[in-house]
């Protein structure tokens, strides 16, 4: 095993719409649908097992390195709790952290970006993880389930399916949600298309920095929806919305898919923890410099504004938002989902 290295790499996502109508509390009363699209921003995971003793964890994101002998969940009492999700996939998996794992794990999303860069990171390790375990990695939707159960049910965090679909399964993906189970459609989209929409559809990462972590936002979304309260009727909305950005998309229509995105914006935006003052100023300077909408990614409060418009106001809106603070950031889409290879080195 010593010259073996098993690799895995799963990508994060833009939420485009109907986002927290996956929740469960949500989408087992009222149903839930969600469009997503998966970006070449990626987690990666390298693993070998090359020596005896403790596993050693190396997390780049945390700046981090720990050794573990037992897979104890440490929760509150581990701020660093990248720790926390590795140990939650070796039980998964069945490995052993006295088999003496060397594992190292980066992602390119930032902490707290909105792009679901800790899903994204559980899909990485759990790839490797199969693979160093000689599990097969054949059913991505159980695969996804599975992802879901060790993020939501065993480190206890809250929030929806949608985004560990999109590191699953890679490309756009329109997902409906109900107490009967979830229905994946992957959207085929011609060649031609695909380009329209990388042209149109933009990222800036917002000098707004979450007062609350992801997961704190989503909880209060969740205890809101499970007393019937107003997020009920906004999320309602916002589920409908995503049928219409999802017939936009396929029929490449920006304008129709930006204002769709507008509209939803201004629901999502009402959800508590979603929005501040800051987030509202810049998001209005980029409508007044072309955008057709927008939204913030992920939970909210904070991180990555995403926007659509016509080719010809990229320009007008980077340049403005500059101004703001607001660092425009490249992306491609990712049609593979997620991914591991073995290597010598």
């Amino acid at each position: 095993m010593s010259n073996l290295y098993i690799k895995a790499r799963a990508p994060s996502r833009i939420g485009i719409g109907g986002g927290g109508s996956d929740l469960p509390a949500f989408f087992e009363k009222h149903k839930g649908a969600v469009l997503n699209a998966a970006i070449n921003l990626y987690s990666y995971t390298k693993l070998s097992k090359n020596h005896r003793g403790p596993t050693r964890i190396v997390s780049h994101d945390w700046e981090i390195t720990r050794e573990i002998t037992d897979l104890r969940l440490e929760f509150g009492s581990n701020k660093k709790d990248n720790v926390d999700i590795v140990k939650a996939v070796m039980a998964e998996c069945g490995l052993s952290p006295n088999d003496g794992y060397e594992i190292l794990i980066h992602s390119m999303a930032p902490k707290n970006s909105g792009l679901a860069g800790s899903s994204s990171l559980v899909v990485s390790l759990l790839a490797a993880m199969f693979n160093m375990a000689g599990k097969p990695m054949l059913d991505r939707d159980m695969f996804a389930r599975t992802a879901y159960k060790i993020e939501r049910e065993v480190l206890r965090r809250p929030g929806g399916f949608q985004d560990q679909y999109a590191a699953v399964f890679g490309g756009f993906n329109f997902l409906e949600f109900s107490k009967e189970g979830i229905k994946t459609y992957p959207l085929r989209l011609e060649e031609d298309l695909i380009s329209e929409w990388h042209s149109s559809m933009m990222l800036f990462e917002t000098p707004v920095s979450r007062f609350a972590l992801a997961h704190e936002i989503e909880g209060k979304k969740e205890e809101d929806v499970r007393k019937n309260g107003e997020s009920v009727d906004y999320l309602k909305k916002i589920r409908d919305l995503a049928y219409e950005m999802k017939n936009a998309l396929i029929a490449g229509d920006t304008k129709r898919l930006g204002e769709a995105l507008h509209s939803s914006w201004e629901e999502k935006r009402r959800l508590p923890g979603v929005s501040n003052p800051e987030i509202d100023r810049i998001y209005d300077v980029a409508r007044k410099h072309g955008a057709y909408g927008g939204k913030l990614c992920g939970a909210g409060g904070g991180g990555f504004l995403f926007i659509v418009c016509d080719v010809s106001e990229r320009k007008r809106i980077t340049n403005a938002l500059a101004k703001e603070g607001a660092r425009f950031v490249n992306f491609d889409f990712d049609f593979e989902g997620m991914v591991s290879w073995r290597t010598a080195y």
